[in-house]
């Protein structure tokens, strides 16, 4: 459509004209003011609003649309009775405009991914920015180079629970907000004000309160995963419920803080080999295991690679094993790794064949072998990120 002209993919504040008269309006800011004008004034009701990615891209194409045609070219017509209270009594037609029109579904599609490939491009532009500098916020040891480090330090050392270190994005407005927060003495999971550092300290440890607030949707910027489907929000990614992180009685004065974080422990996770059901809790190991029974040398394959590009190559041989596919020829056979050991098809394609946007999605949630894909980094990356196994989440 128009893809190249979208705008508001950041969401920040702006005037925004109304599709259908001059009344103005900043989106997304006064959005409920929006719709409502929209339905009172103009009888317009936008379906499923909340998973349009970006409602002033959306807004600004059917102004233009609507310019063209009248609404009941593009809409679906209701005849809704008139409430009782309102004189004269009689019947008023309602339009509906909805993805069911297949304009407006490819429209909302393109918006999507538009902005899912905005956010990949600020997370890619993060994850090789050499020039991060940050004093810790609890302990103001210096940090230079990687984000991904001063992330890891928070965990491991203060036991901040921010996510999957590969599912945050905007990390600098993130870590601002939340040093802006603990600066102000205010928990960053429940939020409540306390009368000092010390004692905000104590209550976020005591309650488990060392992660942000799941509920505050302000936080949804920050986690990849909320750019995958439309609609979704940062805590259905998380490994936490409310009934974990606080237990409420108080009595963990004792416990190791770090055993209460296990399911960060990458030990404890079972890897699955791309072409087959082997399984082990090392990397290495799995690695070894492609390399020696598949002929498939996966560390040399990718080595060149970018990041997203590892992310494509992984999803796209998961897909075609799970369809019995070669992921070389693309044949289908009923023992399709014998038919690649045979044909000496244990190799990628051509890159126009996997690097496809598709493939940013992974087959199966928490896919344990894109969690350790840090693995096969160049040396100049593994230099930034020295001594840290990084765990990667869901795309």
């Amino acid at each position: 459509m128009y893809k190249s002209q979208f705008v508001g993919l950041d969401n920040k504040p702006d005037d925004t004209k109304c599709l259908l008269c001059d009344c103005t309006f900043v989106l997304p800011t006064n959005e409920t003011d929006f719709l409502t004008h929209l339905f009172k004034a103009h009888r317009l009701v936008i379906a499923d609003v909340t998973k349009i990615a970006s409602l002033q891209s959306y807004i600004h194409y059917w102004k233009v649309k609507f310019r063209e045609a009248p609404l009941t070219t593009y809409c679906t017509t209701l005849l809704m009775d008139r409430t009782p209270d309102d004189q004269p009594s009689k019947n008023e037609h309602y339009f509906l405009l909805s993805d069911c029109l297949s304009e407006d579904k490819t429209l909302r599609s393109e918006i999507h991914q538009a902005k899912l490939e905005w956010a990949l491009a600020q997370q890619e532009t993060e994850r090789a920015d050499k020039s991060f500098k940050r004093g810790c916020m609890f302990c103001r040891t210096e940090f230079c180079g990687s984000r991904i480090t001063y992330i890891k330090h928070l965990f491991q050392k203060h036991n901040l629970h921010l996510g999957k270190p590969d599912n945050l994005v905007f990390l600098d407005e993130l870590l601002n907000k939340i040093e802006s927060n603990i600066e102000s003495l205010i928990c960053i999971y429940c939020e409540k004000t306390f009368k000092d550092r010390t004692v905000l300290k104590e209550h976020m440890r005591k309650k488990f309160h060392k992660c942000i607030n799941p509920y505050n949707k302000v936080y949804d910027k920050f986690y990849i995963n909320n750019y995958l489907e439309p609609g979704t929000t940062w805590k259905q990614g998380q490994p936490h419920s409310e009934k974990n992180l606080d237990p409420g009685d108080g009595n963990s004065d004792n416990e190791d803080e770090e055993s209460s974080w296990s399911d960060w422990n990458d030990e404890s996770v079972e890897i699955i080999c791309l072409l087959c059901n082997y399984s082990n809790n090392e990397f290495t190991c799995i690695l070894r295991h492609m390399k020696e029974t598949h002929f498939f040398d996966f560390e040399e394959t990718v080595k060149d690679l970018t990041f997203y590009e590892k992310v494509k190559i992984v999803n796209y041989i998961k897909r075609q094993i799970q369809l019995q596919q070669c992921i070389f020829c693309e044949t289908k056979s009923d023992n399709v790794l014998e038919h690649m050991k045979n044909q000496q098809h244990c190799k990628i394609p051509a890159q126009k064949v996997w690097n496809q946007p598709e493939y940013y999605f992974p087959m199966s949630e928490n896919d344990s072998f894109l969690y350790n894909l840090d693995a096969t980094s160049n040396s100049d990356e593994e230099n930034n990120i020295e001594n840290l196994s990084e765990a990667m989440s869901n795309l």
